[in-house]
């Protein structure tokens, strides 16, 4: 999937579903944030698959992130949907965290709860979610796809809502 900013999508400005599921890996980062409604800080919740190569080529742009904000004001957030039958594997999942050098919590969405709670078509796809819990942006497929400037573009969005 090419990358398509969804501005004017149906749901922006909606509040952004609750994450139900309790399976995390990296938990020691899930312990510095709070997702009950994503209030109080910014929030870039992306949804992948460990075998998809759009979702790898997103990995280095999360990453920044990451190494740009303190979790408690900006917290990136994996939600992890299987499409292959192998990806529905936690250890299989656990080893491409580690070996793809993820350092943001990943909510484990076996079922597809999480999916389609948000209405999902493809992967990746990027939410920004601002302090109030309402979806602010949202991004569909590779950030750079084409020189398209998805990672500029959204990182110019959080640094916004973090004013806000």
């Amino acid at each position: 999937m090419s990358g398509v900013a969804r501005a004017g999508a149906e749901d922006i400005g909606k509040q952004a579903p609750a994450l139900v599921g309790s399976q995390w890996i990296n938990p020691q980062q899930k312990d510095a944030v709070k997702f009950e409604g994503f209030k109080g800080h910014v929030t870039v919740l992306h949804f992948w698959t460990f075998s998809c190569i759009n979702c790898k080529h997103n990995l280095p742009y999360y990453d920044k992130w990451v190494s740009a904000y303190d979790p408690k004001e900006v917290q990136i957030v994996g939600v992890h949907t299987p499409e292959l039958d192998f990806e529905h594997d936690p250890a299989q999942l656990r080893a491409a965290i580690r070996h793809l050098g993820i350092r943001f919590p990943v909510l484990v969405d076996g079922d597809g709860e999480n999916w389609n709670r948000y209405n999902q078509h493809y992967w990746p796809t990027v939410y920004l979610i601002d302090k109030t819990g309402k979806v602010r942006d949202v991004w569909e497929g590779e950030l750079e796809y084409q020189g398209q400037q998805g990672f500029e573009k959204l990182s110019r969005e959080v640094e916004v809502l973090r004013k806000e």
